[in-house]
């Protein structure tokens, strides 16, 4: 029996896997690796959130407006559980104006990489880069009002070649 992989999908998980080896990810191992490892691997996290049983997770923004945050979940013990990519469009899908908290949305996708203020709006945009399913980049951006809920979820994709940056 001949294995056959379409060719998007073996790019797209070659790159993923070159994504993982870059950062260091194949070195920890959940079960085995301690939070300590985690931090040797990928550096002291942007923002770490307890849990009530005592579990932690450790967000690792890659630069600035980079396009991918890790997010460790360690166990009480301080074991590593698991390592996820969590800037996704899935991970944004769980986010629901009227109902998810601040502090949810960074549980979820972990801290900005910008905030901005909106007055009229009573709301501040709190804005991240992801890249979609069809490979493009998009600016997505989550609206929190004065009382720290959702308030409203916006993004748009940006054009083939628009990487973000000025060619200054």
């Amino acid at each position: 029996m001949e294995l056959r992989i379409p060719i998007p999908a073996a790019v797209l998980g070659a790159a993923l896997l070159a994504g993982c080896a870059a950062v260091g990810l194949a070195r920890l191992e959940p079960g085995r690796s301690t939070e300590a490892d985690v931090r040797q691997v990928l550096g002291d996290p942007a923002a770490t959130y307890a849990n009530a049983d005592g579990s932690r997770q450790l967000a690792f923004p890659r630069g600035p407006e980079g396009l991918q945050t890790y997010m460790a979940f360690v166990a009480a013990d301080g074991r590593l559980i698991r390592v996820d990519q969590v800037l996704s469009e899935a991970q944004f899908g769980r986010i629901s104006a009227g109902q998810t908290t601040a502090g949810e949305v960074e549980r979820l996708v972990g801290p900005p990489w910008r905030k901005q203020d909106f007055p009229n709006k009573q709301a501040t945009a709190w804005d991240y880069v992801i890249r979609d399913s069809w490979d493009y980049t998009v600016d997505f951006s989550v609206m929190v009002g004065r009382d720290g809920v959702v308030t409203e979820k916006v993004h748009a994709r940006r054009s083939r070649g628009d990487n973000g940056f000025s060619a200054k």
